[in-house]
């Protein structure tokens, strides 16, 4: 899969102007996505998956991790960079929970990860 790989991350939090980084790697596990997010010396884990949005019209990749006991998805569209390496661009929210200020990630391929 295109995803795979490891990310710097660069981030707006939801329902706030604060703004973070961190690294993001997405691993193949037995077939299944793994999404490790490491943010201000925090690991949290969660898993990914390509699923369908817009009536079936699109292919998005959804990411879902629990942080501090709050569950949180994100709606992300891959796109390649100059390189053919994927960029990955998120819509960060809680599911079920309505807000005008979602969070926004955008991940780059990180050629100097290991």
């Amino acid at each position: 899969m295109m995803v795979q790989g490891k990310y710097i991350l660069v981030g707006k939090v939801l329902d706030s102007n604060a703004t973070y980084h961190g690294k993001v790697e997405i691993a193949d596990n037995k077939g299944k996505l793994v999404v490790v997010r490491e943010i201000n010396g925090r690991c949290t884990k969660g898993i990914a998956a390509i699923e369908s949005a817009l009536n079936g019209d699109a292919k998005v990749l959804r990411i879902r991790f629990k942080e501090s006991e709050i569950n949180f998805e994100q709606t992300c569209m891959v796109g390649s960079d100059l390189d053919n390496y994927a960029r990955i661009s998120c819509y960060l929210y809680q599911p079920k929970i309505r807000t005008m200020q979602p969070g926004l990630e955008v991940l780059f391929y990180d050629h100097t990860a290991k």
